[in-house]
């Protein structure tokens, strides 16, 4: 049986008013762009091969902001990594499975519980009710804790509490729009807004029904899938799914393509879990958010953490303090990561940068 909350239950769980009161923070610091950003509203993604069977949606730079998404084939039926940030979007993305095969979705897979990776499960459990939704005991057991971050079904709760109050600035700013260019672009956005808030008033959280506590070995009729646990990183319950016959990772947000969200996230652990994932043997990934990278980009992303870190503790060291820090490191670091870390209109390095020195503060420098 599929666990499902209803609205009620949920917004009684949570408490909305509380909720309230950390929405705009939660929203601005994961997930959240300018509000006349250039973005698209028409696909969602672009569904594209990496490996015999196994496929990869890579999601469009929408206002509001939707993961990828992973598909393997099977002799007998599908395996999803990740079910998007809403039905909308895995309804569209199993229209584009069935363009491959009529087989089944026979597991689901959540690599994390932030909000834009699992909020279309229902999707497929209302589809094939024998399906089977699996993440870690870690992500199950965030999927239902308020103080948890940026997801779970008490996140639905704060993002209804601060989509009226975005929608409304919206409106404000497209009466103050400078140019046509800006007001198509703040009305485009609106829209999106106002589908997404009408989408989620009738969400069905849909929960995993099989957890894993180490990594296991799921033999899929013809594909061998391994889902790795290699440590705490983006949040203590990563999960990526590791094809080895394939070469092929699915890696979640612990490593993307822009500036990583640390604020749920395990600074020091996540360098030490990347480097346990460098060992592996793969040549394609298939990331959280962004286009399918080559091991080189798992390089690269590991060593701005790294960098990030050691710069951070070494300012701290000599008696830096965190608004110093703010104002100096983002020019340290921008040769080697401000380009490729600023190709997307979310996530940028100069928009990020001093969010993740503070979290590095916070959780290394102060904490140790």
């Amino acid at each position: 049986m599929h666990a499902h909350w209803t609205r009620r239950q949920f917004l009684t769980r949570v408490g909305l008013a509380a909720a309230a009161v950390q929405a705009v923070d939660h929203l601005d610091l994961c997930c959240a762009l300018a509000a006349d950003a250039t973005t698209t509203n028409t696909d969602l993604f672009e569904f594209q091969p990496v490996a015999d069977g196994v496929y990869a949606a890579i999601a469009a730079p929408q206002y509001k902001v939707n993961s990828n998404a992973a598909v393997i084939l099977t002799n007998d039926g599908v395996v999803v990594v990740d079910s998007h940030s809403k039905p909308s979007a895995a309804q569209a993305l199993y229209r584009d499975i069935r363009g491959v095969t009529k087989n089944p979705v026979r597991k689901v897979i959540n690599t994390h519980f932030h909000w834009d990776h699992w909020q279309g499960n229902q999707v497929y459990a209302a589809e094939f009710p024998n399906v089977e939704i699996i993440a870690s005991e870690r992500t199950k057991e965030n999927l239902t804790r308020p103080d948890a971050g940026v997801g779970g079904v008490p996140h639905i709760a704060r993002q209804l509490a601060a989509l009226p109050k975005e929608i409304e600035k919206l409106k404000d700013e497209i009466l103050k729009a400078n140019s046509p260019e800006q007001k198509a672009r703040l009305e485009a956005n609106l829209q999106q807004a106002e589908v997404y808030l009408a989408e989620l008033k009738t969400l069905k959280p849909t929960l995993p029904t099989r957890t894993v506590a180490t990594t296991a070995t799921l033999n899929e009729h013809g594909r061998e899938i391994q889902l790795l646990l290699l440590g705490r990183g983006h949040t203590d319950g990563d999960v990526y799914v590791y094809l080895p016959k394939e070469k092929v990772v699915v890696t979640g947000d612990a490593v993307i393509e822009w500036m990583p969200f640390l604020n749920d996230g395990y600074p020091e652990e996540w360098v030490q879990t990347l480097s346990a994932l460098e060992q592996v043997d793969f040549t394609h990934m298939i990331l959280g958010h962004g286009e399918v990278a080559s091991k080189e980009h798992l390089v690269f992303f590991k060593g701005y953490l790294t960098d990030l870190i050691a710069t951070v503790k070494n300012a701290a060291a000599a008696g830096g303090t965190l608004e110093e820090m703010q104002q100096t490191i983002p020019d340290q670091l921008a040769p080697r990561y401000e380009q490729r870390m600023s190709k997307y209109p979310l996530g940028q390095y100069r928009d990020r940068i001093g969010v993740n020195i503070e979290a590095v503060y916070t959780k290394v420098v102060q904490k140790g």
